[in-house]
């Protein structure tokens, strides 16, 4: 286990199970700050449940995570999203909202009354100049994901999740996606959820493989990812 001074995230004897199975079976996870971190595993595998736990929208049944030494459980759902943020696979954006809209509102919920200007910004830095009043109909599925990703970040957590971020991507995009996530570890530390195992070998350093809902490999990628 890192020291609690250096790990982003952490997450102890995670146990969650449904009908009697174990979907997590004593997960432990540690994600020091650097490069993106992979979570891979097959369908069933439950990175899905450990993604859901990792971020504090499922309560395990035992154990505790931390992000940044604060245990989410402890924290209000406004706080903890300042902690950890996640970008869906689908990416949820408010349909009858601009790009813009999408990404601001977060910030201006919490009083930030600078919330349009950096939004703004955030669109510009991802590649989506001159696209702030389009609505999620009007833009390819790689914008509405940087929109996503936008608007996660919007709330400066210390952590991002992203699930399964390369299932609606064509070659092209999934290669300059990898490149993006490389380049976010600047603002956040990057955790990959995922089953693409050659769309993680070109973001991802380390991570994490699950089987049957324990770690099963763990450190550099090519130990976690199966051939």
């Amino acid at each position: 286990m890192a020291d609690d001074e250096t790990a982003v995230v952490e997450a102890v004897g995670l146990v969650v199970t449904r009908g009697g199975r174990a979907i997590l079976d004593g997960v432990d996870v540690t994600v020091t700050q650097g490069g993106p971190f992979a979570i891979v595993g097959r369908s069933g595998s439950g990175k899905t449940t450990l993604l859901m736990a990792l971020v504090g929208l499922l309560v395990p049944d035992a154990g505790t995570v931390r992000i940044a030494s604060c245990t989410l459980t402890d924290l209000a759902p406004r706080v903890r999203a300042q902690r950890v943020g996640i970008v869906f696979q689908d990416h949820q954006l408010f349909p009858h909202l601009t790009a813009l809209e999408n990404v601001a509102l977060a910030p201006r919920l919490a009083g930030n009354a600078e919330a349009s200007a950096l939004g703004r910004r955030l669109l510009d830095d991802l590649g989506l100049e001159g696209l702030a009043q389009r609505r999620p109909h009007e833009l390819s599925g790689g914008q509405r994901q940087r929109v996503a990703i936008a608007r996660t970040l919007a709330l400066e957590p210390r952590v991002v999740l992203f699930d399964e971020p390369s299932a609606a991507l064509d070659p092209r995009t999934t290669r300059d996606f990898a490149a993006l996530l490389d380049k976010l570890g600047d603002r956040t530390q990057v955790v990959v959820v995922s089953h693409d195992g050659p769309f993680v070998e070109q973001c991802c350093l380390r991570g994490i493989r699950l089987e049957a809902g324990r770690v099963a490999a763990e450190g550099a990628l090519s130990e976690i990812v199966e051939p």
